[in-house]
């Protein structure tokens, strides 16, 4: 990672530190908390452009504001972020004034010091760090000693603490006597972008894809794509995807538009499947480490039904990136893909003195004349008890010496076949060489199994192991004996004939991550990683998933890779864009996605209409709102069994609107809404969802969804962990609209919160934001809100209420007695606290009892 921002060496051997980083570190704590530092500077960004220059150049100040904005908000919670001591400070090699104040740092993990587990500090390349004389708990910590922002370089791979990390400090670091760090932000994604303007190199197909249109190539159905059970839109999704693939006259830009289940993911992994027997070299690419892993997750399940011979061909495959963020563990089948895993791996198997290699010409050596080696050890073993006060040895008999030796290489050569053909590509490695080296394996096996079974005296296994063991035997001999004797003679054959096929040569563990890269088909990372991915040659086909999630600018680091000629986007303009934490760099445009900008310049997209996931009458609103009632009910949605009651009463149907007049609205400290009688209805009505779940048996997933933070919070701090430790049958997930894209739940419960005289409804409205809150329940959508002041908004939540009233689906909270006693006791809860809330701010004594 230390690449993307100016660790290549000049001549004497200075860094060139990036303009970007530069700029970074020349922000005081004042600009830092400046929103209008870039006002001025951070211009529309447009929908059409006269060069790449222009075009490339026009996300730089969004880019720089947006980073500001994000290591403000940082900056504001420092008590929880994560923090570590410093052991020690000192000087780098590479430190050169007056720019490159390079140090090599000691941290330790102060976890144990009032410092929280979440709070420990785990440092990662790319991230921005600052230094601190005192344990940083707010922003005026960084005042006591000047503030001094850091970016690390790099971290030292042992894992015993404390750990090493290379950091590139703004200023000299000259302090006495303690000193913490704290992290900030990690600037990979920015860093990765800012590099990518520089390269310039491929944007004659990218810049033509905002105008024109690629005549689609003649397709045919292939082999095996029937089996998947795609339906049309799919197949002819897959399809024209691979003729796209297979051109090379002409660099294009395809668009998949995937509206909430339709089956995105599934048309993805048969896509990239596809793509594999091809062996097309596949770069697939996603916003966040979850939506990477999800892809190759669903790739792995399919791949895994067709593999031959155990896990053959996973070697094409590799997934990249970070273990943590992406929780890649030894037990789940992505680590079988994972490049350090994989890496590591065949490090082991390939090392010049110990593996594959050295393992083979051992065995082979062994059981040639394994006797001549017991004889040689047991030489040796006397000379140097004898040259040690002449000490007396004990060895071991030629029975336990044989046994033991093979066990030693028997169990090492077991590992590496089974790592060989499991993370070799293909292209290294033929289904021949694996089936020899399975029946390597199983020889050696059935011989192990046989030479611990059996009894053999001395002299026969003498026989047997040495220089002219293939002679000396009469037909007296025991079956036992001839059947050692046979299956030495096949593992030395089918050994022999394996010394025939050699491997590449891997001085060092480097070599072994090029070659993984290079010759890999399919690989998968997040799309600010991809700009490690420079040096990979004939990477001709990039795709990239949730492509309306990623910013534009981000889109612009994969598809600059060398190689790449065609662009495979997927993904749905209508769901909510990257999230912005800038309101100057939002208003620019810096969230939009190069999906929606071609979608606005009436780029060709192919729709996938056929959703898999909601009810009838839950996807028919969304539909006829937001697709033109373009996407079709699947056949599995309109079955009886897809109509479940989870509760009695026409209130808890498949879809409904319950109206909630009790409550008010109101600000928190933070400034987001919450509405505490929802809460209170919400609980309720998830405590019944429980004890039915519980009396009738039945698996049940709820998530409880709102557009608003603060709602979310009252939300938690009311269920807690009840359900969690209660019942595995029951779950419940509470999460922000935002953070619920992508998710779907058995039964969705959304609080709109908004409740007031006037029909406000804020960035409720928004209709990205209605979209995926829309469409997140399988079974069951209940939409708890102030029915009259939707109603009165002018807004899509006005068009959704009337029309819940014109299907029979409104509701009252009075029409369930329950409910109603819980909204009104939640009211009246609420306003005798508002009460006494201002009785004691007008009265000094109430306000010194209430301390």
């Amino acid at each position: 990672m230390a690449s993307l921002f100016s660790l290549k060496k000049s001549g004497d051997e200075t860094r060139d530190i990036s303009s970007f980083v530069t700029q970074v570190f020349s922000w005081s704590i004042g600009n830092i908390f400046n929103h209008d530092l870039y006002k001025n500077k951070v211009n529309k960004i447009p929908e059409t452009f006269f060069s790449v220059e222009q075009y490339l150049n026009s996300f730089r100040y969004p880019l720089l504001e947006e980073t500001r904005a994000d290591l403000s908000s940082n900056m504001k919670s420092l008590y929880q972020a994560p923090k570590c001591k410093i052991v020690s400070v000192e000087k780098h090699k590479d430190y050169k004034p007056p720019k490159n104040f390079v140090y090599k740092i000691l941290l330790v993990d102060t976890g144990t010091d009032s410092i929280s587990k979440k709070e420990a500090y785990k440092p990662q390349a790319s991230d921005l760090i600052a230094f601190s004389d005192v344990r940083p708990e707010n922003v005026k910590d960084f005042t006591r000693m000047s503030y001094i922002p850091a970016m690390v370089l790099n971290v030292d791979g042992d894992t015993s603490k404390p750990c090493s990390v290379e950091v590139l400090s703004s200023k000299p670091i000259t302090t006495v006597g303690p000193l913490f760090a704290v992290f900030l932000i990690n600037m990979t994604t920015n860093l990765s972008y800012m590099e990518s303007i520089k390269w310039r190199k491929k944007w004659r197909y990218y810049t033509e894809g905002f105008a024109s249109k690629f005549p689609e190539a003649e397709m045919m159905l292939s082999n095996g794509l029937d089996s998947f059970d795609l339906n049309e839109s799919q197949l002819h999704a897959v399809l024209r995807s691979i003729a796209t693939s297979s051109c090379s006259h002409k660099n294009s830009v395809k668009l998949i538009w995937g509206p909430p289940g339709t089956g995105k993911t599934k048309t993805i992994g048969v896509l990239l499947s596809a793509l594999l027997k091809l062996k097309c070299k596949t770069l697939t690419c996603a916003p966040t480490n979850t939506a990477v892993v999800e892809v190759t997750t669903r790739l792995m399940s399919i791949v895994k039904q067709t593999l031959e011979s155990s896990n053959y061909g996973l070697g094409d495959i590799v997934l990249f990136g970070n273990a943590e963020r992406m929780k890649i563990n030894d037990t789940g089948d992505l680590h079988e893909v994972f490049f350090d895993y994989r890496c590591k791996i065949l490090w082991r198997c390939f090392a010049p003195h110990s593996g594959w290699g050295y393992q083979l010409k051992s065995m082979i050596l062994w059981l040639e004349e394994a006797y001549q080696q017991y004889l040689l050890c047991r030489e040796n073993a006397k000379e140097t008890a004898e040259s040690i006060n002449n000490q007396e040895v004990v060895i071991e008999d030629f029975s336990e010496f044989l046994r033991g030796r093979f066990t030693d290489i028997e169990k090492e050569m077991r590992f590496s076949i089974v790592s060989i053909c499991s993370h070799m590509p293909t292209s290294f490695l033929s289904v021949t060489l694996v089936k020899k080296m399975y029946t390597a394996r199983n020889t050696l096996k059935d011989f192990r199994s046989l030479l611990k079974t059996s009894s053999f005296s001395e002299l026969e296994l003498k026989k047997i192991f040495s220089k002219y063991g293939m002679t000396g035997f009469s037909d007296t001999s025991t079956s036992a004996l001839l059947s050692l004797r046979k299956i030495r003679t096949e593992c030395l054959e089918v050994l022999r004939s394996l010394e025939e096929f050699t491997f590449p040569n891997f001085p060092d563990e480097g070599s072994i991550r090029d070659f993984c890269l290079q010759n890999a088909c399919l690989i998968f990372c997040t799309a600010s990683s991809s700009a490690n991915l420079s040096g990979v040659k004939n990477l001709k086909l990039v795709v990239v998933d949730e492509a309306g999630q990623l910013k534009e600018c981000e889109s612009a680091i994969p598809l600059q890779l060398p190689d790449v000629k065609h662009a495979i986007l997927i993904g749905d303009e209508l769901q909510l864009p990257a999230m912005v934490q800038s309101k100057i760099s939002e208003n620019a445009g810096f969230g939009r996605s190069l999906f929606e900008r071609l979608v606005s310049l009436k780029h060709d997209k192919h729709l996938l209409n056929v959703q898999y996931r909601m009810h009838p009458s839950i996807s028919v609103f969304p539909n006829e709102q937001f697709y033109n009632k373009q996407i079709l009910d699947a056949s599995n949605v309109k079955e009886k069994s897809y109509n479940r009651k989870f509760l009695q009463g026409s209130m808890y149907g498949s879809f409904s609107f319950i109206s909630v007049s009790y409550g008010e609205e109101e600000f928190n400290d933070k400034h987001s809404l919450k509405n505490v009688v929802e809460v209170a209805v919400i609980s309720e009505i998830i405590e019944n969802l429980y004890n039915a779940s519980t009396a009738n048996s039945y698996k049940v997933s709820v998530g409880v969804i709102s557009p608003y933070k603060a709602q979310v919070h009252a939300l938690m701090d009311k269920l807690g962990n009840k359900y969690a430790e209660m019942d595995s049958n029951f779950s419940v997930s509470v999460r922000s609209v935002d953070g619920f894209q992508g998710a779907e739940e058995d039964i969705i419960i959304m609080s709109t919160v908004r409740s007031n005289s006037n029909g406000k409804v804020g960035f409720l409205s928004n209709h990205q934001r209605t979209n995926v809150a829309l469409t997140r329940a399988r079974y069951c959508l209940w939409i708890l809100g102030n029915g009259r002041t939707l109603i009165d908004s002018d807004s899509v939540w006005s068009k959704l209420v009337c029309g819940a009233k014109e299907r029979g689906c409104y509701f009252n909270v009075d029409d369930d007695k329950m409910l109603s006693e819980v909204a009104i006791e939640a009211s009246t809860a609420r306003l005798a606290s508002l009460s006494l809330g201002e009785r004691s701010s007008t009265n000094p004594s109430s306000r010194s009892v209430l301390k």
